[in-house]
This record gives C-alpha cells, sequence and structure tokens, in this order.
C-alpha cells in the first residue's frame, strides 16, 4: 500500500517546479566506561566497551508552481556493540533520541536487533504544505520547531532537543496535521491535530493531541509565546518569555500539566526553564539554561527510561561555551550540575572543518562528580566516553 501511495504521487512530482535532494552522513566510534556504581547496584557488569555509530539522513524537497510542496526526510542508523547482548541500558544514552517519532501513526519505519547491532530506518518526515499570504496548511508526518531552548525545551513536547548528545542533524516527526495563521505582522497562530498509537500500541486506539501554539512579536526585542491543549493524555498549558539584547538573549518558560484526563495513577506536573544566550565576541559564545522538571514519582524507574531529557536530573544548571580558536577549528565545554543531588556531567569537544563539506569531532562525555544518587538511581547509569566523528553534507 506505502508502495502504491508513492506510485500514484510520480504523476504530481513530474510537473513540480524544481526538486532538491540534500543530506549528511556521519561516522563514531567511541570507548565507554562503566560507572562502579552501576555495576554494583543495578547489574551493569560490564567495565569497556566499543561502541559504533552511523547515520544519516537523506531529505528530499519537491516544490509545485501554486505555492505547496512535498518535503520528506529518510533517517537511517546502524550501532554495533557488545553491550546489545545482554540488554544493557548504555545504549539508549548513546543513540539519544531513540524515538524518532514522537507522535507516531503511521508506523513508517523498521527496527532490527540482534546480540551485537541495531538497525533503524524511519521515515520520519512525509508532508504536504500549502501555502497563501494568510494560512498555511500541513498534513502528514512532520517536524515541531519552536522554543529556545537547547538542552531542555519543556513548551515544545514533539521535538527533543539534542544540546548534550553527539548527535547532529536529527529531528522527530509527528503524524497528524497542522494549520497556521498569519493574523498580523506580529502574532502567527499554530493549531496541531496528531495522533500517537505508541501510549498503547499499534493495534489499540489512537490517543490524540490537539495543540495551540501562538507567537506575539510585541516590538523587536520581546517576543511571547503561549501553548496549551491535550497532549499525551493529559491537559498542559504554559508559555515562554524572550527578550533580545544587541548581542544577547534572555528568555524563560513554564509548562504545567494536569493529571491524567483518564483515570491512570498520575499527579501534576510543573516544568520551568531559565535561559541566557550571548555572542561575547566575535570567536565566544556563551549560553547557561537551569530549569525543573518536576520527577513523576508514578513512573515505573526501574526501567531506567531516560524520557525527554538526555540526563535523568530533575533540576539541573547548565554552562555552555564555544571557541573559535581558527576559522577551521572550534572548541566547546559544558558542565551540567544537577542541583538537588550534586550529579554533575562534563562534556569537551573540538570540531575541525577539513573543507568539502568535511567535518571531523573529537570529544569527550564524563560524569565528573557523582553526587548523592539516592533521589535518583538512574544517575548511576551514565558512562564516561571518548570518541570520535566523521560527518559529511551533501
Amino acid at each position: 500500500m506505502k508502495i502504491l501511495f508513492l506510485i500514484l504521487l510520480l504523476p504530481t512530482f513530474a510537473n513540480a517546479m524544481r526538486a532538491d535532494l540534500t543530506g549528511n552522513v556521519e561516522a563514531q566510534t567511541r570507548e565507554s566506561m562503566n560507572n562502579e556504581q552501576a555495576k554494583e547496584d543495578l547489574f551493569q557488569d560490564w567495565n569497556k566497551e566499543k561502541f559504533h555509530l552511523v547515520y544519516g539522513n537523506l531529505d528530499g524537497k519537491v516544490e509545485f508552481d501554486n505555492n505547496s510542496f512535498i518535503d520528506t526526510n529518510w533517517f537511517v542508523r546502524y550501532t554495533n556493540s557488545e553491550l546489545y547482548r545482554n540488554g544493557y541500558v548504555a545504549p539508549q544514552i548513546m543513540t539519544f533520541p531513540r524515538k524518532l517519532v514522537a507522535r507516531d501513526v503511521f508506523q513508517l519505519q523498521h527496527k532490527s536487533q540482534t546480540d551485537h547491532d541495531k538497525t533503524e530506518s524511519v521515515l520520519n518526515k512525509f508532508f504536504y504544505e500549502w501555502d497563501n499570504d494568510e494560512q498555511t496548511i500541513i498534513v502528514g508526518r512532520f517536524y515541531i520547531n519552536y522554543g529556545q531552548g537547547e538542552i531542555f525545551n519543556p513548551i515544545n513536547p514533539f521535538n527533543q532537543p539534542t544540546g548534550l548528545t553527539s548527535i547532529q542533524q536529527v529531528a522527530q516527526g509527528n503524524d497528524g496535521g497542522e494549520v497556521r495563521f498569519y493574523m498580523n505582522d506580529h502574532h502567527i497562530l499554530e493549531f496541531y491535530l496528531l495522533g500517537d498509537k505508541g501510549i498503547e500500541n499499534y493495534d489499540g486506539k489512537i490517543d490524540r493531541t490537539v495543540w495551540v501554539h501562538g507567537e506575539y512579536q510585541a516590538n523587536d526585542q520581546l517576543q511571547l509565546d503561549y501553548v496549551g491543549g491535550e497532549d499525551q493524555n493529559r491537559d498542559k498549558i504554559g508559555g515562554q518569555i524572550s527578550y533580545r539584547l544587541s548581542e544577547a538573549l534572555v528568555f524563560a518558560q513554564t509548562l504545567y500539566q494536569t493529571k491524567f484526563v483518564n483515570d491512570d495513577p498520575s499527579h501534576d506536573l510543573w516544568d520551568v526553564l531559565l535561559g541566557f544566550d550571548q555572542q561575547f565576541t566575535n570567536k565566544w559564545h556563551f549560553r547557561f539554561e537551569g530549569g525543573h522538571q518536576k520527577k513523576n514519582r508514578f513512573e515505573d524507574f526501574t526501567t531506567f527510561n531516560f524520557g525527554d531529557r538526555f540526563l535523568p536530573s530533575e533540576y539541573f544548571a547548565a554552562i555552555a561555551n564555544t571557541y573559535e580558536v581558527h576559522p577551521l577549528v572550534k572548541v566547546s565545554a559544558t558542565l551540567i550540575n544537577d542541583i538537588k543531588t550534586g550529579f554533575n556531567y562534563g562534556i569537551a569537544k573540538a570540531t575541525f572543518d577539513l573543507g568539502h563539506s568535511l567535518e571531523a569531532e573529537l570529544f569527550g562525555f564524563s560524569p565528573v562528580g557523582k553526587g548523592s544518587s539516592t533521589d535518583n538511581p538512574a544517575q548511576k547509569l551514565v558512562t564516561t566516553d571518548l570518541g570520535g566523528a566523521l560527518r559529511a553534507f551533501f
């Protein structure tokens, strides 16, 4: 059926005005060292392992002569490690985000896993968009991008931030439709109707998301965002305020989630984020994010699901610095502190521009201060990783 659908689209493609094809491919290898506490307390009885990863995107866009287009992206990821043999948790962190479709109805993906490797092939974007001066209509599987948070972005539950991971050029798809209204030169209003069979299973009913996002540009410096609706069986409401200075950006977010709208055990949740971003010099970029994600005490933490955040932290403060040593060399250093437990996590990267759309990167990830893990035992699972990557764009 999927192949027949694509065949039926071929005459439309033939009449298109323009077609573009872009993409990237990246290979990584790392040496991963286990946390001693994980071996003793959480049955992760391994010491040191190699982990290899190859992933890529192929993005195609076909534009028509009536202000409309079809946009699609195919994401493929292959990972190899002995850690798959006994179902260890570490690969969940190394392949974050594991879920490439945040709200999934169409199941346009293939996954397979053995004792040594895992392969994923996902059509994480495939939508039709039609535009005019007053509104935009999108139908299919599409990315939802808004919000200033790069480490934590609570007002947008449809695209996990990857600011702390080693994976780039990846976004999550969402199945459904969007209608965007251009109210005036300062106000945009977006309505989303999404579906998800992932909460239950693909034989169960579709759980709906009805969501609104508004963006109001009060003046050249001040922007206000508001969100609300029903999503993942909870009612949610929140917003963002961002103020732009000459060389800096200050922003804050909050999101409130009610108990489940059905009768499942639950409690209210609050998310809060504060952020500051500044280009201090033409070579030095600085960013701070601090926030709180209320822990869901009804969640089954024995599964150690890292959810919507790269690190298992209820409270956090993060400082990130990027410095251009040379036009072809950038270095970055990030430190994240869990204010409640004292857990600290450090990330260091050096990126080299090799020319001809090629980059190389050396990276290190390590818990530099383990703190007290009684409140969040999943922090014991965070590994120390040293590795490198080679990426190409086309």
